[in-house]
């Protein structure tokens, strides 16, 4: 598989999970899109836009013959930032202790959230040569 159809591929992902789960708990699903349009909050939550907002780009960019705007790098790796930003950046600025945000990682994740994060491993770190 080529890097075109692999970026297709995972950046349609990107958009799509952002509307999947992205927290379960209780009983209660929560996406990456009602965490951002809910009332209430600080403007942390926006934040979670970089996402899908990386899917469309890389989109755009993949279907126009490797033609991305400010660079494909950027776009693969700008996902998997601003998940580790919110699982572990954000709670150690709120003060939680490291020990404490390691033993809940993984706990209340959805499943929008868990393929997000495989997502955006792929394509920050599975760079295939493009065809030539």
């Amino acid at each position: 598989m080529d890097r075109k159809i692999l970026t297709i591929i995972l950046a349609v992902v990107l958009i799509g999970c952002f509307f999947l789960p992205y927290l379960s708990f209780m009983g209660m699903n929560v996406s990456g899109y009602d965490t951002v349009f809910s009332g209430g909050g600080d403007w942390k939550k926006y934040i979670l836009l970089l996402i899908p907002v990386s899917g469309i780009f890389l989109l755009i960019g993949a279907l126009n013959n490797g033609n991305y705007i400010l660079g494909r790098g950027i776009w693969t790796w700008l996902p998997l930032l601003t998940i580790i930003y919110m699982i572990i950046g954000e709670p150690l600025i709120n003060g939680v202790a490291i020990g404490d945000i390691f033993k809940t990682i993984g706990k209340g994740y959805g499943i929008g959230l868990w393929v997000t994060i495989g997502a955006s491993l792929v394509l920050a770190f599975y760079n295939p040569r493009p065809k030539s």
